[in-house]
């Protein structure tokens, strides 16, 4: 046989060898996926500097800041990643928008500030705020006054009339008329408000007017479209579009348009009592809290719930202990391990047997941050009379606190609870003047029948004291685990 009769002969046997052999398949490229508790911390953090912001639109207060999104934002994968990355952005533009407003009016005209003032409030959801606000709280003894009503009424009426969409119309129309009575009041235009001239946050936001009245019916004001693309032309300098607006951000850093400013809080000479001012991520101590082992804390004690058994304490505890913050037997070892109210003096006298330091949140007040430590006096909000209640603040849209089960967080009874020592304080006075008065006056009568009946009323003047010293100690403690 010939050499090249050889070669050939070998060519093919190996041909035929080689298409025999099995190939090997590529092992597919699995990408990273975020975590269904990544993803909840994100979303819930979210919700609560959202709700922060709607909470401080309406109270003409200073805005939270959302690079406290960032930590969270940072454990994302794609496709979470881009759109967290786009709603940060989103964000920070309706908070800067909401700033201008904050600012005054300045030299735009009343009709365009009008709109403004509207358009930021449904970009922040006040409406939504408000109404939630309205739902009357059983615990809380609460329910709706003269005015509340009446703007419920007048916006159920004009949301009747509306072809379409009448629930968010109506939920837009009360949230719309509380900015307004806030931004539009005649003392707060007279405190001298001066927003800038040119301004990114403010064109947006008038950009954003334009595109949705462009979408509605034919019949709009053509003095106020005038006036508005007047305004526009005049504060567009450097501005970025509505679409603009919500495109994903390259990084964590604050965009160049994002402009944090000062707000204009009303005068409150005249006022009784001023509602608490609210607790704001970039205000002490929510400054210091840290708020992704708050987010650990919250998934701990969610997946241990079993629901209600009478042994809050135990299960928040036994949370504590898995997150870090505090061993059980140190709790128990100083007597504060069997009642819920107990744990407020643990912490306070014993801050060295605590791993992590919990911060008590003063006048705590809704939204609360994801893992926030929240205790309920006996009897308070109709817990119970003899513990109490102690739980964890898991979820903020709905808002949802855990122990040993969860339930619905009372927020309405939060606020009045909060709020309340700093009522009795300043009625203390006059309630304890009423009583030393109305004692004195007992104490000068010498018949014997007068005092019968005067003691009656000498009786209420002092069970009213009692009740008012009573509210001087906060019936609500909230803590937050300091970073």
């Amino acid at each position: 046989m010939s050499r090249a009769l050889l070669v050939g002969l070998s060519l093919f046997v190996a041909t035929c060898a080689l298409a025999q052999a099995p190939t090997r398949r590529r092992a597919p490229v699995v990408l990273p996926k975020t975590s269904a508790a990544d993803a909840q911390a994100y979303q819930q953090t979210f919700e609560f500097v959202l709700l922060q912001a709607g909470q401080s639109y309406l109270k003409d207060q200073a805005m939270p800041d959302p690079t406290a999104l960032d930590a969270f934002i940072a454990t994302l994968k794609e496709p979470e990643l881009g759109k967290a990355k786009a709603n940060r952005r989103r964000l920070e533009d309706v908070i800067a928008s909401a700033e201008w407003v904050q600012q005054g009016r300045g030299g735009v005209a009343p009709d365009v500030y009008k709109l403004m003032v509207d358009q930021a409030a449904d970009d922040l959801g006040v409406g939504t705020i408000v109404e939630e606000n309205f739902v009357p709280n059983e615990r809380a003894g609460r329910s709706l006054d003269s005015n509340e009503k009446a703007l419920a009424k007048e916006c159920q009426g004009i949301a009747r009339n509306q072809a379409y969409d009448r629930r968010g119309f109506y939920q837009r129309c009360l949230g719309r008329q509380k900015a307004e009575d806030v931004y539009l009041d005649p003392l707060r235009s007279a405190s001298g408000g001066t927003a800038a001239d040119k301004s990114p946050a403010a064109a947006r936001l008038l950009a954003e007017i334009s595109a949705a009245r462009a979408k509605l019916p034919s019949g709009l004001s053509d003095e106020i479209g005038q006036k508005l693309k007047a305004t526009q032309d005049a504060l567009t300098a450097g501005a970025r579009s509505p679409v603009g607006s919500v495109a994903d951000s390259t990084g964590v850093k604050s965009p160049a348009g994002f402009q944090r400013v000062a707000p204009k809080n009303p005068d409150t000479a005249g006022e009784s009592f001023k509602q608490a001012d609210g607790l704001k991520t970039t205000e002490p101590p929510l400054n210091k809290a840290d708020l992704g082992a708050g987010t650990k804390l919250a998934h701990v004690v969610k997946a241990d719930e079993i629901g209600f058994t009478g042994y809050c304490y135990s299960y928040v505890k036994s949370a504590l202990q898995k997150a870090g913050i505090v061993n059980r037997d140190d709790i128990a070892k100083v007597n504060a391990h069997r009642r819920a109210e107990q744990f407020n003096g643990f912490v306070q006298k014993n801050p060295g047997l605590l791993k992590r330091k919990l911060l008590r949140l003063p006048e705590p007040s809704w939204p609360l941050p994801i893992g926030t430590v929240v205790v309920w006096s006996p009897g308070a909000c109709g817990y119970d009379a003899t513990a109490g209640h102690i739980e964890i603040v898991t979820r903020i849209k709905p808002p949802q606190a855990c122990s040993d089960g969860c339930g619905t967080f009372q927020t309405a009874c939060l606020d009045e609870l909060a709020i309340d020592p700093g009522r009795a304080k300043l009625a203390l006075p006059q309630v304890q003047q009423d009583y030393d008065e109305a004692q004195a006056a007992y104490n000068a009568l010498t018949d014997r029948r007068a005092k019968a009946r005067a003691a009656p009323a000498l009786a209420k003047k002092k069970a009213a004291l009692a009740d008012v010293k009573d509210r001087l100690d906060a019936q609500v403690a909230a803590y937050v685990i300091e970073r």
